[in-house]
This record gives C-alpha cells, structure tokens and sequence, in this order.
C-alpha cells in the first residue's frame, strides 16, 4: 500500500514538472518594449477581428493575435519531461512487480 502512495505522489510530482517549461520571449532581447523605428510605416494596421480589442490601454503591451503559422507541436521540454514521466512510471511498475514476487515466494 506505501509503495503505491509514493508511486502516485511520484508520477504527481511529474506532472507537476512537465509543466514547469521556461517561458522564453520570441527574441533574444531583453527589453520589455519593441524597439522604435526612426521612421513610422505608412501602412494602415488590419482590421481588429472580433477577438481582438480596438484599442489598447495606456501602459499595457500590445500583444496582437497569436497566428496560426505560429502555433507548432510540442516543445521539446514537455517531450523529455513525458519522457521522464514514462521512465519514472515504468520503474515504479518495475520495482511494485518485484516486491510482489518476492513476499508471494
């Protein structure tokens, strides 16, 4: 009975992990803001779709709509830690099996 507790808080605590990728920006700057260009672009900016505000407020970032060419498979984080998850999954079973084995005689 422990054992399968600690296999449950094990495979618990994997889960939790793969969760945890770090939150990397799309470029390698730093700088909260986008950088200003000398000369402002003559081009209107589209038409806001219905998820989109018309506005942004004072002070807040405008973030846009993600675009669907931007939206790939999974990161290769979330990979290894699955990965990870199956190997700890996989050697609880293993270890549980051998137990029983060995007390049933």
């Amino acid at each position: 009975m422990r054992s399968s507790v600690l296999i449950a808080a094990a495979v618990a605590c994997a889960a939790v992990l793969a969760g945890t990728a770090p939150a990397f920006a799309d470029g390698p700057s730093a700088q909260p803001a986008p950088a200003r260009s000398a000369a402002p672009s003559e081009a209107p900016s589209a038409v806001p779709s219905p998820r989109q505000v018309d506005r942004v407020p004072a002070g807040a970032p405008d973030t846009g709509v993600q675009s669907p060419a931007g939206a790939h498979g999974p990161d290769g984080t979330v990979v290894a830690a699955a990965g990870g998850g199956l190997l700890l999954l996989a050697g609880g079973t293993f270890v549980v099996t051998r137990r029983r084995r060995t007390t049933a005689g």
